[in-house]
């Protein structure tokens, strides 16, 4: 984008004749979820035969064990058709599952041992046996516990008259698809900067059950390397965090390097995945490739393939027969991205509301007209220390971040400075219907600033210290209510 161009000019060169552009594009949702049963125990049955083949069904699948279930939407022309087509898919799959309910909570239900935990299944085929392999490594490294973790992924494009009239305003000469790569990198980058007020706002996974007590006494060590300001005992966590399954305790993993770094261009990020492909980990090396003469692993590199790359956010492009992602994305350049960051809430049946959504399109917009410049090392240092921050201390009164550019500021303070920026472009988006369903989306999530009792992981908190309820007891009575109701406008 324009070196030269800020907010405000961006912001300015849409008024009420254009301000449609600002929701001119495709969405896409896919929600994971644990199969469960009505005591809130894993599921250990098959995932059921209603849903066809896992490799065939479009809309319901599994993701890395037998019993989490993904629902997956079309690519939609807009956010309302998205979320409702999600709605009727989670309604469909819960009517084929007889008593089994949907764990509505991104931490996992109660887990049976590591070696009990079923890997899903998929068949015979070739395809079918490296999808298999592939998750026998995941176990391998990570642990089959940790890859429990459930969350939504949220599938965001630029339309393309948007993409044509900033092009128009903005692209200095430069081809469509290189001025569209150079725009969703420079989102990317601010999504990865301002991401902790999502982590925030929207974290709702601030308990655990005892079951995955393992799994946060194996990381502690790794949080004391990446973020030694949040060591304390694992009391402390529950008590101030908002998201643990973002935090090193779910998805947050070290041994993918500075990954942010490889955002500051489309080159950049197909030559760092293609790396972290092709470099052998010393510690994945150890564990061998080969057990009794059975392959264990796909591979001993960095990432077995590029969908290990977890990251909060990706860029994504429609991959074709034989293709790979990578492939796609160096011989068309970017089409979407894929935002990873959103916890389940057990509050909405879906584990979102449409409020939520709208906000999202807000926030997505500001990352895309705010400043972008590339991310230096000590900045990616700094990023991530208040992903950590949030997302295990998000609920500790007064707590103080790190911008880019000066001293420590509260939470609130950034925040209020980020919600300035968003109340305008809200304006402007719902000038296209003369509507206020994006600015009352703003208003709803700043009442969550002024008064932290608000956030999802605070009511979660309070829920269960109300009934004196455990998080399965928590977990296990949401999941029957969700069940009951028939579609989110039934919501609390």
């Amino acid at each position: 984008m324009h070196t030269n161009w800020h907010f405000l000019q961006r912001l300015e060169l849409f008024n009420r004749s254009n301000s449609r552009l600002l929701v001119d594009g495709r969405w896409g949702l896919e929600k994971e979820s644990q199969r469960v049963t009505t005591s809130g125990e894993l599921a250990m049955t098959d995932h059921p035969a209603a849903f066809g083949h896992k490799l065939r069904n479009p809309h319901i699948t599994v993701d890395f064990a037998e019993s989490q279930l993904e629902l997956i939407t079309s690519p939609s022309a807009s956010i309302e058709e998205a979320y409702e087509e999600l709605n009727d898919i989670q309604l469909h799959a819960e009517g084929e599952l007889g008593e089994e309910l949907l764990w509505p909570l991104s931490m996992p239900p109660k887990l049976p041992d590591e070696d009990r935990i079923p890997l899903a299944r998929f068949g015979n085929s070739e395809e079918a046996r490296e999808k298999e392999l592939y998750r026998a490594g995941l176990s391998l490294r990570y642990g089959k516990k940790m890859q429990m973790v459930s969350g939504i992924h949220y599938n965001f494009s630029l339309g393309d008259g948007m993409l044509s009239f900033l092009h128009n305003h903005l692209g200095e000469g430069k081809d469509i698809q290189t001025f569209t790569d150079e725009l969703y990198a420079a989102m990317a980058r601010n999504f990865l900067r301002y991401r902790w007020l999502l982590i925030y706002l929207f974290g709702a996974s601030p308990s655990i059950d005892s079951s995955y007590y393992s799994v946060m006494c194996q990381e502690l060590k790794h949080v004391a390397r990446c973020c030694p300001e949040c060591c304390s005992p694992i009391s402390n966590y529950e008590k101030h965090a908002v998201s643990l399954r973002v935090s090193r305790f779910g998805y947050s993993r070290a041994p993918q390097g500075n990954s942010t770094l490889i955002f500051n261009s489309l080159q950049d990020y197909t030559m760092g995945i293609r790396k972290l492909l092709s470099i052998k980990s010393n510690k994945f090396s150890r564990m061998g490739t080969h057990q009794n003469g059975k392959k264990i692993q796909l591979n001993d590199h960095i990432l077995q393939k590029e969908s290990e790359f977890y990251s909060s956010i990706r860029l994504k492009q429609v991959a074709e027969a034989g293709e790979s992602q990578l492939d796609a994305l160096e011989a068309r350049g970017v089409k979407y991205i894929e935002v990873r960051i959103l916890d389940l809430n057990p509050f909405y049946k879906t584990g979102m509301d449409l409020n939520q959504l709208y906000f999202l399109q807000t926030f997505m917009l500001y990352c895309l007209m705010e400043d972008s410049g590339v991310i230096s090392k000590e900045e990616d240092h700094v990023m991530n220390k208040n992903h950590h921050f949030v997302s295990l201390l998000g609920g500790k009164p007064s707590l103080k971040l790190y911008p880019y550019n000066r001293d420590t500021v509260p939470l609130q303070e950034w925040a209020k400075e980020i919600f300035d920026k968003l109340k305008p472009i809200a304006s402007v988006i719902d000038m296209a219907d003369n509507s206020s369903k994006y600015q009352s989306s703003i208003e709803e999530q700043y009442k969550k600033v002024l008064d932290p009792s608000l956030l999802p992981s605070a009511r979660i908190r309070k829920e269960m210290e109300e009934n004196n309820e455990s998080y399965l007891d928590f977990g296990t009575r949401w999941a029957q209510t969700n069940k009951s109701r028939r579609d989110e406008r039934c919501t609390v």
